[in-house]
């Protein structure tokens, strides 16, 4: 039995004429009625009571014209989405390691994704060590955010990678802080405080980047308070426990009681930047199209952040705060 038979008994069973049913589907009656007596053979039961006055349905033809219908559904629905799996607009998309930050964009990010593909759904994943993740290449993870500073570029080979936008180091702070009422700060008025940091159990990439950036400039004898949760490191903060370096728009996202002043300081390594990373043999369609996503959003807030440059009369181009598209 082939599905064809199936096609070939609903179009007898519902014009109930073998002529009228031979010729919505283009085949001879004789051809037609060979086929219905194959499926007769196979299911080892009369469907239809056929003379030359009428045709018409047995009991078990009944049951089977139900159950026919059932099975050609169910394949046009897998054939259906099988092919809108292959181009991805059906299936899982797993992103590991968000972060924080990647609240600046991945909703956004999201929304786009889902008006285009509203059948793929998506699971987020915190992971510590996102490259590792993408490294093995097993699925599990098939896309990651990472955050790195200045010009760090990834040395585990077979990853590739997209810079999602760049933002500059600032100070956060409780609000009523003595530093909050400045427009700028420096490294020095925050050395003189009491540091707080983030460390992830198997990332400590921020207290880690804190420690480098003082000790860069000099600064070698200092504490820092490490706390191993965001939650933690914020409400320490918004208590007046202590500031940090962290990028803009950080505050936005975390308390009202938080402040953000950007630094007098320039440099590469006090510019953070927000990447996508993928294995280079990540052959989903589904990682395809987010990436595409992601390239439409940044090219969206470029032409808004041209607007605004042009409202405001400001010329020239701030590097550290437009999103970069490759």
């Amino acid at each position: 039995m082939e599905l064809r038979h199936l096609r070939y008994f609903i179009a007898v069973a519902e014009e109930l004429n073998f002529r009228r049913a031979a010729d919505r589907l283009h085949v001879s009656p004789p051809t037609l009625s060979e086929q219905i007596r194959d499926l007769e053979d196979a299911l080892g039961s009369r469907l239809l009571e056929r003379d030359t006055a009428r045709v018409r349905l047995t009991g078990p033809g009944e049951v089977a014209l139900e159950r026919a219908r059932r099975v050609l559904e169910a394949t046009e629905s897998l054939t259906t989405a099988t092919r809108e799996a292959a181009g991805g607009k059906r299936g899982v998309l797993r992103i590991g390691n968000t972060s924080k930050i990647g609240h600046m964009f991945l909703p956004a990010c999201l929304n786009l994704f889902r008006e285009k593909y509203p059948e793929v759904e998506i699971v987020l994943a915190e992971t510590g060590m996102a490259e590792q993740e993408i490294s093995r290449n097993n699925g599990n993870i098939q896309l990651a955010f990472r955050i790195t500073k200045g010009t760090d570029e990834l040395t585990m080979p077979g990853i590739r990678q997209l810079v999602v936008y760049r933002q500059p180091l600032g100070m956060i702070s409780n609000s009523s802080h003595r530093l909050a009422r400045c427009r700028r700060v420096s490294l020095d008025d925050v050395f003189g405080e009491r540091l707080l940091a983030i460390e992830l159990p198997g990332n400590p990439s921020h207290a880690k980047s804190l420690t480098e950036i003082f000790h860069a400039r000099g600064f070698r004898k200092f504490s820092m308070q490490k706390v191993n949760s965001y939650e933690a490191f914020i409400a320490l903060i918004a208590g007046g426990q202590g500031v940090s370096l962290v990028p803009k728009g950080t505050h936005r996202i975390a308390s009202h009681n938080l402040a953000w002043r950007p630094l007098r300081e320039d440099g590469d390594d006090l510019v953070t930047r927000m990447a996508a990373i993928w294995h280079e043999k990540e052959n989903s369609p589904l990682v395809a199209n987010f990436i595409s996503v992601i390239k439409d959003w940044m090219h969206d807030q470029n032409v808004r952040s041209d607007r605004r440059r042009k409202r405001t009369g400001r010329a020239g181009t701030n590097r550290q705060g437009r999103v970069v598209v490759r």
